[in-house]
């Protein structure tokens, strides 16, 4: 038990230090995979120490910062044009659309992408949702501890490169099947998985 005299915050840095360049890893895990020697510590114990944190609100806004910029050169590459809080492209059929959802509580944002057809009938996912989660672009099967759908906005801001995998599942595979329903009006049978 900590001495009295500690706050809460005080005794969950001290009971989860922070990791430095100079700590030891395993160094067997291949890059983007989780270290099994690691220290891990609970998102929801980090979240609490933010919430404490008077910096915070700037990390925030930085790593938010960072995450619009990486999504931006992503869908102008695709062809998409900045809007107020996402990015559209507009098609024979409709607008596609790439929404970035910031959570309520302020710790993490998800990426959604969006299709309006310009017939009153939405198909496929769209009759279910008027949004497609990038998580579903993600393989099958892969350890859902390595899935990067979910920014968490102290990731980004301690490691930038923290984005590189989400970008490229936007850009090869989700893009792709998104921009397909501007031509096809079948794209929406179209797998996810095997794009």
């Amino acid at each position: 038990m900590p001495p009295t005299s500690w706050s809460l915050v005080s005794w969950l840095r001290a009971l989860f230090p922070k990791r430095t360049p100079a700590t030891p890893n395993a160094g067997t895990a291949p890059p983007g995979t989780p270290d099994a020697g690691a220290e891990t510590v609970d998102n929801d114990v980090r979240m609490h120490i933010a919430a404490h944190d008077p910096a915070f609100p700037a990390k925030r806004e930085a790593a938010v910062d960072a995450i619009v910029a990486a999504i931006d050169t992503v869908a102008q590459a695709h062809g998409f044009t900045k809007k107020a809080k996402s990015w559209a492209k507009t098609g024979d059929l409709g607008t596609v659309s790439i929404h970035l959802q910031r959570s309520r509580y302020g710790f993490d944002c998800h990426i959604n992408l969006g299709f309006q057809p310009l017939t009153d009938d939405p198909l496929g996912p769209w009759a279910e949702d008027s949004f497609v989660p990038l998580e579903a672009f993600f393989p099958e099967g892969e350890d859902t501890m390595v899935r990067p759908a979910t920014l968490t906005y102290l990731d980004v801001h301690e490691d930038g490169t923290n984005l590189a995998d989400t970008m490229h599942i936007l850009s090869e595979r989700a893009l792709p099947w998104l921009l397909a329903h501007l031509t096809d009006p079948n794209a929406h049978n179209r797998p996810k998985q095997t794009l």
